[in-house]
């Protein structure tokens, strides 16, 4: 499948979920992302202006839901104003917290994000595809992942990154289809969890924790954190 063909997939079949969630997360169908032609609003951060994705990424960034859209009116209306035809970049002039650790972690990989040509082919999606109602965070169950798995195996397969980087536990077990115990106590030895995409080998996932401000003191603070993306092999 070509990415275009996977998008297609994914909005056909996420329109007819309508609500669900797990009891305490509720997921509903995105009219901002119904109108756009990327496979999520993610992307348009980073992985929208490749022009040729299924000639590979170097980089796929993997987060695990986007969140609630009334919560992020500024982003979701420069989003709209980008999908309307409007030249400007997504990621200018960000003030979320995790967006800047973002800009700070990928430096250490030689990558500028907050740029349009961030200096390598770079791909932002979230493993699922749905979009909060109420929290921000929080009730998040592997099961509730899994509802996009075959969508992310195809989207995967179609733009062939070199490297994953799956931000938190959760997405990382998903993506390589494994249990971790003590994953936060693995990092804490100095190196990300890293293994091979089961569906293609020749494809390094990378686990890291997530840049929010949690997953920063969880790690031990921002030069943690830092110390763990310089030794990834990209």
């Amino acid at each position: 499948m070509t990415y275009e063909e996977v998008v297609k997939e994914a909005k056909e079949k996420i329109a007819h979920r309508e609500a669900y969630g797990n009891g305490k997360v509720t997921y509903k169908p995105s009219k901002t992302w119904q109108r756009g032609d990327q496979i999520n609003l993610w992307t348009y951060y980073q992985g929208y202006q490749i022009k040729d994705p299924e000639k590979g990424i170097d980089i796929l960034l993997v987060g695990q839901d986007w969140g609630n859209e009334e919560l992020q009116c500024d982003t979701i209306q420069k989003i709209q104003r980008f999908i309307d035809g409007e030249n400007l970049f997504c990621y200018e002039n960000t003030k979320n917290v995790t967006d800047k650790m973002l800009v700070s972690l990928f430096r250490e990989l030689f990558c500028d994000i907050t740029n349009v040509d961030p200096g390598k082919r770079i791909f932002f999606t979230n493993y699922s595809l749905g979009y909060r109602e109420g929290s921000e965070t929080g009730g998040m169950t592997k099961s509730l992942l899994l509802q996009d798995k075959e969508l992310f195996e195809k989207l995967v397969l179609a733009i062939h990154p070199k490297v994953i980087v799956c931000l938190g536990k959760l997405v990382y077990e998903v993506v390589t289809d494994t249990t971790v115990k003590g994953y936060l106590k693995l990092l804490k030895k100095g190196a990300p969890l890293c293994t091979t995409y089961p569906q293609d080998e020749s494809i390094t996932v990378y686990g890291v924790p997530h840049p929010g401000s949690r997953g920063v003191q969880n790690i031990g603070g921002s030069e943690k954190m830092l110390e763990l993306w310089r030794k990834m092999k990209v």
